[in-house]
């Protein structure tokens, strides 16, 4: 309102601004969902970012009661202080607490097949479950799917079989016969 029409708002501080903004934003529309829904799941991964913070990327699963559509929406990204299955643990059960989700309401939880997610006894699915025993772990399925296909893709049939599909359905994207038909 000041600037009188000069402002061009390129620096990377309002940029970085409008990002946080616009993602505070989704992320409590994404929570205002899963709020109405009688139960949802979490996924988890773990990672380490490029300045080496140890962090994982937490993600909801829930049904919409009126469409039985399941709805998968990323969350947020959270630092990870203590690298534990009970330490992991207290950080996912925290946050879905500090965003205002009904923890009692959480069913489910998936994370890759590492020990430290999966394990029974000190693992972050038995801290989680100890502390919320109606949670069910599973395996991602995400993950399982890419263990096979990166074990397949030794075997060069089956790694040239990929390329040609990936290629067909690039080519079918960008064809102009389906561009027309989104456009009516």
């Amino acid at each position: 309102m000041n600037s009188g029409g000069r402002s061009m708002y390129t620096s990377s501080f309002i940029q970085n601004e409008f990002i946080n903004t616009f993602g505070h934003l989704i992320q409590s529309q994404i929570v205002r969902n899963v709020r109405k829904f009688i139960f949802y799941s979490v996924l988890a991964d773990e990672t380490t970012d490029n300045s080496q913070v140890e962090q994982f990327s937490l993600c909801l699963q829930y049904v919409e009661d009126q469409s039985y559509k399941i709805r998968e929406d990323f969350l947020t990204f959270v630092p990870v202080y203590e690298v534990t299955g009970a330490g992991f643990g207290n950080t996912v059960l925290e946050t879905l607490s500090i965003l205002g989700l009904d923890l009692k309401k959480m069913r489910g939880q998936g994370y890759d097949g590492a020990a430290m997610m999966r394990g029974q006894f000190r693992g972050v699915q038995a801290s989680i479950k100890e502390k919320l025993p109606l949670t069910l772990y599973t395996h991602c399925a995400s993950h399982s799917l890419k263990l096979c296909l990166s074990g397949a893709s030794n075997i060069p049939s089956i790694r040239n079989c990929m390329g040609v599909i990936k290629e067909v359905c690039r080519f079918f994207h960008i064809s102009a016969k389906r561009t027309e038909i989104n456009d009516i």
